[in-house]
């Protein structure tokens, strides 16, 4: 019972004229949320969660997902010409540019269609804050404009929070400079950027492992932009995430802080390890569209990374690099040869 009395009450809080609008079904399903009211705007006359949509739109989706991106784009054309209103059409449109053929400037354009359609349209912000900072170079501050306006409308989604982690983990290194080795030699206020921006990371990243198998946050548009697993990926970019910061507060001095967070990275790594694709279907995706995944190798070989910053772990060490060099990774020979494994 105590679960829904958050949801309750915010129900009770909201004005009786939005409560008249709000569709029973929609209610009912967003009592399950932690966020009631995002939960209702990201809902409400929506159909982005349960995509009723015509035979051109689903065949686009399915082709665009299945490789097939110029008769996904063909498709989705022929879905716009007789919707010409479908914020999901343009939002589609732009992931199949944007994604398959590197068009980011009118990837861009859609999505900005869709929001003129629908201002509340969390997750057409969220691709373009995305699309923005990694594709075309824009600025932080610009980027976060585009981003904030996704998370005030569902601060709880965990595809617009998957997005906002991405951005923020990136930054993290950005404002020190590309990495962050040598931390004694980093400006102090730059370190303190790099620390909140993790932090921030980590916070979404967390979010999305919270919320992404509830029902009330599927979402096909967004499922299709995933290469991997999302729960998968997001654990493994937890766990990142997460042995940044031990660097940053133990360069601080707040050790027991530092400790509590290697020690997390290093769980997080365990649970990516055991729901990881082989190493082999990684490779051929990766070949197949000329992109960069996160392996088995890499987790292997970032678990050993944060094993030997522990004490008496240099043997577990030895053994996550060994499996990493032999899943192919250079760094991870490296090591093994540095360390005498």
């Amino acid at each position: 019972m105590k679960k829904l009395i958050i949801p309750f009450l915010s129900l009770i809080a909201l004005p009786s004229a939005i409560q008249a609008n709000i569709d029973p079904k929609v209610a009912e399903m967003c009592m399950k949320a932690f966020d009631f009211q995002g939960c209702v705007k990201s809902m409400s006359g929506k159909k982005e969660n349960n995509l009723t949509l015509d035979s051109d739109f689903e065949n686009a989706l399915t082709s665009f997902r299945d490789g097939d991106p110029l008769k996904a784009n063909k498709l989705i054309k022929s879905h716009l010409k007789k919707n010409p209103n479908s914020k999901e059409g343009y939002m589609l449109r732009a992931i199949i540019k944007a994604y398959d053929l590197g068009k980011y400037d009118d990837a861009i354009a859609d999505i900005d269609k869709a929001i003129d359609i629908d201002n509340g349209y969390a997750l057409a912000h969220a691709f373009k804050a995305e699309i923005f900072y990694f594709d075309l170079g824009g600025s932080l501050s610009k980027t976060l404009k585009y981003l904030e306006k996704g998370m005030n409308i569902s601060p709880e989604d965990p595809h617009v929070n998957f997005i906002a982690g991405d951005i923020q983990f990136d930054n993290g290194f950005v404002v020190l400079g590309g990495d962050t080795y040598d931390l004694n030699k980093k400006p102090k206020d730059k370190k303190a950027l790099s620390l909140e921006s993790f932090e921030n990371a980590k916070k979404s990243f967390e979010k999305t492992l919270a919320n992404i198998n509830l029902d009330i946050y599927k979402n096909p548009l967004a499922e299709s932009s995933y290469d991997l697993d999302v729960t998968y990926t997001t654990t493994a970019l937890l766990g990142d995430t997460k042995f940044e910061l031990y660097f940053l507060y133990k360069d601080k001095k707040e050790r027991p802080t530092a400790k509590k967070y290697l020690e997390e990275a290093v769980k997080h790594y365990t649970d990516a390890i055991a729901m990881a694709p082989s190493q082999e279907e990684i490779i051929k995706i990766e070949l197949d569209k000329d992109i960069d995944l996160y392996s088995p190798a890499e987790l292997y070989l970032y678990r050993g990374n944060a094993y030997s910053w522990m004490n008496n772990k240099v043997k577990q060490a030895c053994s996550d690099w060994k499996v990493s060099k032999k899943l192919g990774n250079s760094d991870a020979r490296d090591m093994v040869r540095d360390w005498r494994c």
